[in-house]
C-alpha cells in the first residue's frame, strides 16, 4: 500500500474547457511540485491534487487543503458548488482572475469579498500563486521578508524602487535606509535582520563588491545558505568575482528609463514585475536551502549520541530515544516568534505528544542578543521550547 498524501490542493479551472491551449491548473500544479521537491517532499507520495472530477470522492476531510479558483466569464456549476462547500468551511480558496476589473462577475459569489490576484505575464510560472497554497498548507512561512544590499551612490533609486514594488505586495522588506528605527544600534540589528530573512536581493553594480558592507552581507547571506537574487548592471557590466552561488539577471539598457548607469535611473514598470517574480521563484529554493541546513546542523550534533532522526515528510524531525522515546522537534526558518510557538504546540498535541515533549530548532547566527534574551526568558513559561541548534547537546542531556 503506497504512503497516504499530506497535502491536497484543489485547482479549479472551468476556463478550461472553453480556452483552447489553457491550462493555467498544469502550470500552477507544476510550480507547485518544483517546490515540494526543493523541501526533500515527493509530490507524488505527499500531495494529492483535486478538481471538478475527484473532488467529492478522492478528498480526505482529516487532511490540510488549500484551493485556487481560476476565474472567467465562463462558470461551471461543479466548480461553483465545490467553492461554496470549501468556503462554507473556512478553507483557504485563492481567486485568480485575468484582470482584477470586473473581478465580481469572474467568479462564483462565495469569492466576491476575497481580495483576488491578477494573472501576469511576467509570472508564467504562477509562483505567486503557489507561495500563497504552500504557505497556507504549512510549507512556507507566511512571513515574507526581503533584505536588499546595494551601494547608495550606485544603486539608491532601483534599490528604493524595488522596496515599494515589493511591500505593494506584501513582503517586509530591510532597506537600511529605511527599515532601523532612529537611536537603535545599527549593525546588530542589521544582521538579526538579515538572519530572519528569506531571500536577499544583491545589486551587483560595477564597483557594489568593493563596498565592505556589501560584501560581508553577501559573505553572510551564504554562511546562512540565504538565497541571492543577484541583479547585474549596467551593461556590459558582468557578475562580480565571488558571488557564483547568487542566481544572477542581467538588466539590459531596454530595461530602465534613462541611461543605465546614472544612479537616478529607475527600471520600467514591466521590468520590476519580473524582478517580482523572481524573487518568489528564488525566495522558495531559499527556504527550502535555509531548512535543511538547521536540519542538517541538528543531525549532525547529535551523532554519536544513541537516538536516531527521522526526517517525516512534514518536514517534522522525530528523534527516537532509546530510553525517553520520542520527542518532535520542528525544525524552522528565521526567529521563532509566539504565534508559531503556539501552533508547534497544537501540532504536538495533534500527533498525541505531551507539550514539553517537542521542541522547535533553529540558526542563532546573528541574531540580536536581546532576542535571544527574549526567547529565553519566554523557554521558562511554555511548554514548547526554542532551541539554537548549536545548542542541541544542553538538551538532549538536561
Amino acid at each position: 500500500m503506497g504512503a497516504v498524501p499530506c497535502y491536497q490542493v484543489v485547482l479549479l479551472e472551468p476556463e478550461r474547457q472553453y480556452v483552447p491551449g489553457g491550462g493555467q491548473s498544469a502550470r500552477l500544479r507544476a510550480t507547485l511540485e518544483r517546490q515540494m521537491t526543493a523541501l526533500g517532499l515527493a509530490p507524488a507520495t505527499t500531495l494529492r491534487v483535486l478538481d471538478e472530477t475527484n473532488f467529492h470522492t478522492a478528498r480526505d476531510l482529516f487532511l490540510p487543503v488549500a484551493a485556487v479558483y481560476f476565474g472567467g466569464p465562463h462558470q461551471r456549476v461543479e466548480s461553483t458548488q465545490i467553492v461554496e462547500k470549501l468556503r462554507a468551511e473556512g478553507r483557504f480558496v485563492l481567486p485568480v482572475v485575468p484582470s482584477l476589473v470586473g473581478f465580481g462577475t469572474q467568479v462564483p459569489s462565495a469569492l466576491a469579498p476575497i481580495n483576488g490576484m491578477e494573472l501576469s505575464s511576467t509570472d508564467p510560472d504562477l509562483h505567486h500563486a503557489a507561495a500563497c497554497l504552500m504557505q497556507e498548507l504549512g510549507l512556507m512561512r507566511s512571513r515574507r521578508l526581503v533584505f536588499i544590499s546595494y551601494k547608495r551612490d550606485e544603486a539608491r533609486s532601483v534599490a528604493l524602487q524595488i522596496y515599494q514594488a515589493l511591500e505593494a505586495r506584501s513582503f517586509e522588506v530591510f532597506l537600511d535606509t529605511h527599515s532601523i528605527e532612529r537611536g537603535k544600534e545599527f549593525q546588530p540589528m542589521l544582521w538579526d535582520r538579515m538572519s530572519d530573512a528569506d531571500l536577499l536581493i544583491l545589486l551587483d553594480s560595477p564597483t557594489a563588491l568593493t563596498s565592505t558592507w556589501v560584501e560581508q552581507e553577501v559573505a553572510r547571506a551564504h554562511n546562512l545558505c540565504l538565497g541571492v537574487l543577484q541583479l547585474i548592471w549596467p551593461p556590459p557590466h558582468k557578475r562580480t568575482v565571488g558571488t557564483e552561488l547568487c542566481e544572477p539577471v542581467y538588466l539590459e539598457s531596454k530595461d530602465f528609463q534613462g541611461t543605465p548607469s546614472d544612479p537616478r535611473s529607475t527600471l520600467l514598470d514591466s521590468q520590476i514585475e519580473e524582478v517580482v517574480a523572481f524573487a518568489e521563484a528564488t525566495r522558495a529554493r531559499s527556504l527550502a536551502s535555509r531548512k535543511n541546513r538547521v536540519i542538517t546542523e541538528f543531525c549532525k550534533q547529535l551523532e554519536g549520541q544513541g537516538v536516531n532522526v527521522v526526517v517525516q515528510p512534514s518536514g517534522r524531525l522525530e528523534v527516537q530515544h532509546p530510553s525517553r522515546g520520542v520527542t518532535h522537534v520542528f525544525p524552522v526558518v528565521g526567529h521563532p516568534e509566539t504565534t508559531l510557538l503556539q501552533q508547534i504546540e497544537d501540532e504536538c498535541s495533534k500527533c498525541g505528544t505531551p507539550p514539553p515533549r517537542g521542541c522547535l530548532i533553529y540558526d542563532p547566527l546573528g541574531m540580536w542578543p536581546r532576542k535571544a534574551a527574549h526567547l529565553e526568558w519566554l523557554n521558562k513559561s511554555l511548554p514548547i521550547k526554542s532551541l539554537a541548534v548549536t545548542e542541541v547537546l544542553k538538551w538532549l542531556t538536561p
